[in-house]
């Protein structure tokens, strides 16, 4: 071969070379890019060592409840499910909560209720009916104030751990579309706010679900049959939020 083909053939070697390379690092940028617009995937450890037995206390309202559902389609009941599939043997589920009841009158079924044996973790998700009455939120927190002071002093209760879920916007359901529903999310907004701060400052984590709750305001799959309430699926979103948290918690 003479040395003007070795050349020639050399130069398109490292021509295509390069085009190859170039190729590879914009493909490379175009995934970044991607990855970095979509939302980040949070991991929680996974339970390192089965856990026995877990008695977990589920305090709130109507949510807590489930109302307009089977007890089974509560999202305490997915939870314990879900701790059951998930390196917990047993799980004890008691409910303390009502529907329509502020946080004091659930505070006052705390105080009379009778326990026997110590929890491990307790849920706390109250205040939307604060809001729903037109209480002030300055008159949550006391209330707020006062169920902590509740489970601190109980003997069955203030070594457990706590999690503390966030109101949902009942503004975003078809019942709510008759309301002022920009008013409803502010003021909920502004609840949720000093429940966090109260939860930050009992070291108790708090559970966002609020924007969930938000998705998709008519959706008939998401709510009960009362068109208020949210259906089992939208609890599973919940539960999907809520389970890692409390795993955490209960860690050893």
């Amino acid at each position: 071969m003479s040395k003007v083909w070795k050349h020639i053939l050399s130069n398109f070697c490292k021509i295509a070379v390069g085009l190859f390379t170039c190729c590879i690092l914009t493909s490379c940028a175009d995934s970044s890019e991607i990855i970095n617009e979509s939302e980040p995937v949070e991991e929680t450890p996974p339970i390192t060592q089965n856990i026995g037995l877990v008695r977990f206390l589920a305090i709130g309202d109507s949510y807590t409840v489930g109302e307009g559902l089977e007890t089974t389609q509560s999202w305490p009941s997915q939870l314990k499910r879900k701790l059951l599939e998930n390196g917990v043997e047993e799980v004890e589920l008691t409910v303390i909560a009502a529907t329509g009841y502020t946080t004091r009158e659930v505070t006052q079924l705390v105080n009379t209720a009778t326990f026997n044996k110590p929890f491990d973790i307790i849920s706390i998700q109250v205040g939307v009916n604060n809001q729903y009455r037109g209480e002030s939120v300055t008159q949550f927190g006391e209330e707020l104030e006062d169920m902590f002071q509740t489970i601190a002093s109980n003997y069955y209760l203030k070594d457990a751990k706590q999690v503390v879920v966030s109101i949902p916007d009942w503004g975003a359901t078809p019942f709510g579309s008759s309301y002022d529903r920009v008013q409803i999310a502010i003021e909920i907004n502004q609840f949720n706010g000093l429940k966090r701060n109260t939860a930050e400052a009992k070291a108790a984590p708090f559970i966002n679900i609020t924007d969930i709750s938000r998705t998709n305001p008519d959706a008939p799959e998401l709510v009960a049959s009362d068109g208020l309430h949210p259906s089992e699926l939208m609890y599973s979103y919940w539960v999907e939020r809520i389970f890692p948290v409390v795993k955490q918690q209960l860690q050893p």
